[in-house]
């Protein structure tokens, strides 16, 4: 199966590639419609006034560092912007945050030095666990993503200790390093006479960007919670009495349990249509069908598969003034007017594009339109919004097939003990790479490179991959997803010549080919201006990461020509060899070919760390390790 599914991978990039080669015109287009999120609530670090009587094992710094591979290690930077814990024998106690939260959407990063401890408590009573969890190949509750156990002391010892989930995958970075939640919490629902009726529940749960729980259900407060009673409002609690640990850019949304838009029985009108996939004007076209309905589903009020537009219109009861983002999502193409104004255009061009777009609407009736253009295959329009203490829902309508990867995953079936490569599109920095090889190893570390670039795109752990986006559904998105949390690698083409620019795209740096080692594995050759590239990327033997080297050669030496190994925000040397980039992964320096690697300032505020090559050599190897 394996085989298969990478040879028919190939064919189905190239068809797509072929049909959507105005694909960059399309994105330009969108992008001042590139909106998916209502502004969150960002908790102030400059001090710790957002937060009530803080114990003196809390403070304020710039930013730390931690040595992954020292106990407890923490050094605390000048400045602000984080938050840090160092606990003492006389002060450990935990924080409590200000504001108080029923449902909430939470999103922070956190450090936590090897061998450290610590966990959020949603409404001060349901812990979501931090711990140095690196590499542990079977996490239980009490790891980092876990949910922890309740607790009984009433109980016989041995069954004191009840309920609480393991995460799905182990997301863990590596210590040292940040690392990032964002969670999704549904608080207890309470009747009029003050008993529950619902659990409290982590509606979802992404660690470093890996979904780990989805809708788990708390039947009570978990062990160290501030009450065995529930509640519907309570503050977030940190736990400081276990261990040293960080945070910075805490942000969060309030909803209440209340309030959403409401739409009107829609009227609706289905017409011939043969054009594209812009705005129309209907009254020129032939009417089909004519009636109301209570959703966007075209396919199942037109009598016709192929080339028709339908026109719906109904009213919209908007419960409190303020700020609203809308999203759309279709095949084929459509557009979305409120009281006559176009809101959002989508060409439908680009699978998956849900262009976005923030419009304040003050409370009352406002008359909503959406337009939607068929012109073949499967058709859908789907509607979302967000507003004031309000989620993102759908608007009359449910989310498309395939959509947010709601289908089964399909896994690869290895068939050798050699590496599985995959070709197709992978996302990355939230654009649809197109020339993309994905490899699997079965030391259980994978990555994604773009041929196209010439670059390594991200890497993961175990498990592999999941393809499901790339045949449900006819595999309209071509995706290949990583099943567990991926590092977004930021070096881009690795060859940097003098004056030639920062990009990370780098179209004249294309790979031209490459070829399978002994093993299996690839080794990508790629070029520009005479030089010619090697790279190799392979698990390292007997310790954690990736090793990649990479072969430069040329028939004269060159004085203008580096290796650009790394570009960030934030590069920091921790020592003569070892740099952590962006705070997500570290980049250790094996063989620099006899230049030292450097950091550079780049294009603001972005850095480099390069390292010189064929200085009056005809050919330069360098080496260096990732590690996550």
């Amino acid at each position: 199966m394996s085989s298969y599914i990478k040879i028919i991978g190939f064919y189905i990039t190239f068809l797509i590639l072929v049909s959507a080669c105005g694909g960059g015109t399309v994105e330009n287009e969108m992008e001042s419609q590139n909106i998916h999120s209502l502004p969150m609530t960002s908790v102030s670090l400059d001090d710790l006034q957002e937060f009530r009587n803080p114990a003196g094992n809390w403070m304020i710094s710039g930013d730390v560092q931690s040595d992954y591979s020292v106990t407890s290690d923490m050094k605390i930077l000048d400045g602000t912007g984080a938050l840090v814990n160092i606990p003492t024998d006389e002060h450990r106690g935990n924080l409590y945050t200000e504001f108080e939260h029923g449902d909430i959407e939470l999103s922070l990063e956190f450090l936590v030095p090897k061998g450290s401890n610590s966990g959020l408590y949603f409404q001060g009573r349901y812990e979501l666990q931090i711990l140095d969890s690196w590499r542990k190949t079977n996490p239980t509750y009490s790891d980092a993503g876990g949910i922890y156990e309740r607790w009984n002391e009433e109980m016989p010892e041995e069954e004191r200790g009840f309920e609480g989930k393991a995460p799905d995958v182990n997301a863990s970075l590596a210590p040292g390093l940040w690392q990032t939640y964002r969670v999704l919490f549904r608080a207890p629902r309470f009747n009029d006479a003050g008993d529950k009726i619902e659990n409290a529940r982590f509606e979802e749960v992404y660690l470093n960007g890996a979904l780990i729980h989805k809708d788990v259900e708390l039947s009570g407060p978990t062990r160290g919670a501030i009450s065995s009673d529930e509640t519907s409002n309570g503050p977030l609690m940190i736990q400081g009495d276990h261990g040293p640990v960080a945070f910075r850019d805490i942000e969060y949304k309030l909803y209440e349990q209340k309030d959403s838009l409401e739409l009107s029985p829609l009227e609706y009108k289905v017409y011939d249509y043969n054009g594209d996939r812009t705005p129309q004007n209907f009254d020129t076209l032939e009417l089909l069908k004519e009636g109301t309905t209570d959703s966007f589903n075209v396919a199942s009020i037109s009598p016709k598969n192929e080339h028709y537009a339908t026109h719906f219109s109904g009213e919209l009861s908007v419960p409190v003034s303020g700020d609203y983002l809308f999203e759309t999502q279709m095949d084929n193409g459509g557009n979305l007017f409120i009281d006559g104004e176009l809101i959002l255009e989508n060409t439908g061009e680009l699978e998956g594009v849900r262009p976005g777009k923030i419009v304040n609407l003050e409370e009352g009736t406002h008359q909503l339109e959406v337009t939607h253009f068929q012109i073949n295959w499967s058709t859908y329009v789907t509607v979302y919004y967000e507003g004031p203490n309000m989620e993102k829902r759908t608007l009359a309508s449910k989310p498309p097939w395939g959509d947010g990867g709601e289908s089964e995953p399909l896994t690869v079936d290895r068939l050798s003990d050699r590496p599985e490569i995959i070709g197709g599109f992978t996302n990355y920095n939230d654009e649809k790479r197109t020339h993309t090889l994905s490899v699997g190893f079965d030391e259980g570390i994978h990555y994604s490179y773009d041929l196209q670039a010439g670059a390594l795109l991200k890497f993961w752990r175990d498990p592999f991959a999941d393809l499901s986006q790339m045949w449900v559904g006819r595999g309209h998105e071509q995706l290949l997803v990583p099943m567990n949390a991926a590092v977004e690698e930021k070096s881009g083409s690795p060859l940097l010549l003098d004056g030639s620019g920062f990009d990370f795209f780098k179209t004249e740096n294309d790979v031209r080919m490459y070829s399978l080692n002994k093993n299996g594995e690839p080794v990508f050759r790629s070029g520009y201006g005479g030089i010619t590239v090697d790279d190799y990327i392979h698990p390292a033997e007997n310790a954690p990461g990736f090793i990649r080297t990479i072969t430069y050669s040329s028939d004269i030496g060159h004085d203008t020509v580096s290796a650009r190994i790394a570009q960030s925000r934030s590069i920091e040397k921790l020592s003569e060899s070892l740099f952590r980039i962006d705070g997500r992964y570290y980049l250790e320096v094996i063989k620099d070919g006899g230049e030292a690697a450097d950091i550079i300032e780049t294009n603001a505020p972005y850095k480099a760390l390069i390292i010189p090559v064929l200085q009056n050599n005809t050919s330069t190897e360098i080496e260096y390790r990732l590690i996550w």
